[in-house]
């Protein structure tokens, strides 16, 4: 059951709402209010109640309240009969209100009750089904001039009406060619507060309603905590502005887009030559990646200048802002978001896209080894200029190795580390860059990866570079195959030969393992030669699995600099008092 605190909260949260809004009248349609009630529901509610909270609903009985149930109930019958009729509706709501019980099983009228408590009386108007056939034209032509908020219950059987007739009578109100102002909402308890979204999105797509030009309010809300009806009722004075708000910006990004594809036009083909080509063809990059950043750079430019003429994103955001502001935060019940994902989105890079298209090493690649049980992942923390492979498939200088530092899920907070934040599948993960914890790799080995579709660092001996591969890596190709090819024609030298001598391959055999490994594993990866239809293939159990954004990779690699440039005192010659920091 809703307490008064909760009420008084979501009251206020509401009474704010319709302010901000300029709402002046809240139109219900509800078949409840086809059936005011009865004096008998009154006195089944009052009889319900312990002493002090009946006193508070029906303050007439005075402080003496009877213990017999029979004279409790002639006593609630005489004061009922003796109250105005205007005061008779506000003492039967707060009697039913106060009885109610919390719990799933559906009681319309004691939600309406509760609706009566959360919206001011001034503005507050209540229609049958039957009532609104008569009068709505009426409300929807007043709403010119006097904003209004329609609320409707979706099952209107009630009072001769359809079962999906409140969804029905939204739907044909925001087909309107006046609908621009209308703010509706569907109030029913068929759906939950855990499925809400979902079916908001179906009954959106049912009845051909865009979902940002209505809400769906479960009843439920009223009964386990009416700020959370407060809150939904917040999403519905939000979605117009909303609506015009992402409007106004697809149109400047749209804008925005044609005028950056008219300037890189006008860029001369000497400058193009220079910037998409030669640029390019001196650093190893990929020419249409130059030729977004030209327009990526005119359309940041050209969005930031229509983003604030005029005026007009600032007076929608203003009127956003007013209403967002108005708490409505409650612990009873948090809203479903994807706002995790959406962020991991913006974050990191999945791996079939850097992948597939077989995107060069960067700093904030992630990698994993294969063939294990364990969920450690490697974070390459290199400066991102010495990883660049330059057109003749080589770096300036050539790295013999590059730190990756090992990622992990941990909890506690493991000492020397940097959380990588929305990393892992669910929110509820913590996982950690361990800055101690750093393993130096040969880079080539970490350059087969970006040779395979797979992210498997795996090179075919003798093979050609993959199709549509970038031309300074294509030159990579040809430098990595002709180094693991010395590595592997060392081994071909422990194969054993026919009619060799026995100690010979007795000696073969003793040492393959060791000289094996020497050429090929790498301590963190170890790599293999098999054979098959006469095709040799060095493979690593290594994969690469993800990149961090280049932001928080630089972040990172500070972070792990600032670690190495870390003092190291002197140990102190009085007690431990932790105070400094171990070497």
């Amino acid at each position: 059951m809703s307490d008064a605190d909760s009420i008084t909260k979501a009251r206020a949260a509401v009474e704010a709402i319709l302010r901000v809004l300029g709402v002046d009248r809240v139109i219900c349609v509800d078949d409840t209010y086809g059936d005011q009630g009865s004096v008998e529901e009154v006195v089944a509610a009052a009889l319900g109640l312990d002493a002090g909270r009946l006193a508070n609903a029906l303050p007439e009985l005075g402080e003496s309240i009877p213990d017999d149930q029979d004279v409790l109930r002639h006593k609630v019958r005489e004061v009922w009969n003796q109250l105005d009729e205007h005061v008779r509706p506000k003492r039967a709501d707060a009697l039913l209100v106060a009885a109610r019980q919390d719990g799933d099983e559906t009681d319309d009228r004691a939600d309406a009750s509760i609706l009566n408590e959360l919206i001011p009386e001034d503005r507050f108007v209540t229609l049958s089904p039957s009532q609104w056939e008569k009068q709505g034209e009426d409300f929807l032509k007043a709403d010119a001039d006097r904003r209004t908020l329609f609320l409707f219950d979706r099952d209107l059987s009630g009072d001769g009406g359809d079962s999906e007739g409140g969804i029905k009578i939204i739907a044909s109100l925001l087909a309107r060619s006046d609908s621009g102002r209308l703010i509706c909402g569907l109030l029913t308890h068929t759906v939950a507060p855990d499925d809400q979204i979902e079916q908001w999105d179906a009954l959106s797509k049912a009845h051909g309603i865009p979902r940002d030009r209505f809400v769906v309010i479960p009843k439920l809300h009223l009964r386990r905590d009416p700020v959370l009806f407060a809150q939904t009722l917040k999403f519905a004075a939000l979605c117009p502005d909303f609506t015009e708000l992402k409007q106004k910006t697809q149109e400047i990004i749209a804008e925005a887009a044609s005028s950056a594809a008219r300037r890189v036009d006008e860029v001369s083909i000497f400058d193009l030559d220079h910037i998409v080509f030669q640029v390019s063809a001196a650093e190893g990059l990929w020419e249409p990646d130059m030729l977004f950043r030209l327009h990526a750079l005119f359309h940041r430019l050209e969005s930031r200048r229509l983003a604030h003429e005029g005026g007009g994103l600032e007076d929608i955001a203003r009127r956003l802002r007013a209403v967002s502001a108005i708490p409505t935060e409650c612990g009873t019940f948090t809203p479903p978001s994807n706002a995790w994902a959406i962020q991991r989105e913006e974050l990191f890079e999945s791996d079939a896209h850097i992948n597939e298209n077989h995107l060069p090493l960067e700093v904030g690649d992630i990698f994993k080894r294969v063939g294990t049980t364990s969920r450690k992942r490697y974070i390459l923390l290199a400066q991102p200029c010495d990883l660049m492979v330059r057109s003749d498939g080589k770096r300036q200088p050539e790295l013999g190795h590059v730190p990756v530092a090992e990622v992990i899920s941990s909890d506690p907070i493991p000492k020397y580390s940097e959380e990588l934040p929305y990393y892992g599948s669910t929110p509820s993960e913590r996982w950690y860059v361990r800055l101690k914890l750093i393993h130096q790799v040969r880079p080539c080995i970490l350059d087969l990866c970006v040779l395979n579709e797979d992210g498997v660092a795996r090179l075919v001996v003798g093979g050609d570079s993959p199709a549509g591969i970038r031309p300074a890596w294509k030159a990579r190709h040809a430098v990595l195959s002709r180094l693991i090819g010395r590595a592997v024609r060392k081994a071909d030298k422990l194969a054993l030969v026919a009619r060799e001598p026995a100690a010979v391959a007795e000696l073969k055999t003793s040492i393959a393992s060791d000289v094996m490994s020497a050429l090929f594993d790498e301590g963190l990866f170890e790599g293999r030669i098999a054979e098959a239809d006469g095709t040799r293939v060095v493979t690593y159990n290594c994969r690469r699995v993800g990149r961090v954004s280049r932001a928080r990779a630089i972040g990172l690699l500070m972070a792990y600099t600032g670690y190495l440039s870390r003092p190291a005192y002197d140990r102190s010659f009085g007690p431990s008092q932790q105070t400094e920091r171990p070497r």
